[in-house]
C-alpha cells in the first residue's frame, strides 16, 4: 500500500463518518486499525488456500491393520 492509497482511505473514512451520524467510534477505530494494517503489510491473518492439492501430498492414516483387532 502506498501512501497514495492510504490517504485515499484515510479520507473515505473522513467523508463517510462525515456524512452518517449513526458511524459508531468503535467503526471509525476498525477501518483505521485495517488501514493501519495494510499499510503495514501485516497480512499474517490472510489464509492462502489457493493450493488445494497441498493436503493431497500428506500421508494419508492406513486405518488397514484395525480390522484385526475386531475379532
Amino acid at each position: 500500500m502506498n501512501l497514495q492509497d492510504i490517504i485515499a482511505e484515510l479520507e473515505n473514512i473522513i467523508d463517510q463518518a462525515s456524512d452518517d451520524d449513526e458511524i459508531s467510534k468503535e467503526s471509525m477505530l476498525e477501518a483505521l486499525t485495517d488501514v493501519v494494517r495494510d499499510a503495514k503489510g501485516n497480512d499474517s491473518l490472510d489464509f492462502d488456500m489457493e493450493d488445494d492439492d497441498h493436503f493431497g501430498s500428506w500421508q494419508e492414516t492406513d486405518f488397514s491393520s484395525l480390522s484385526d483387532m475386531e475379532n
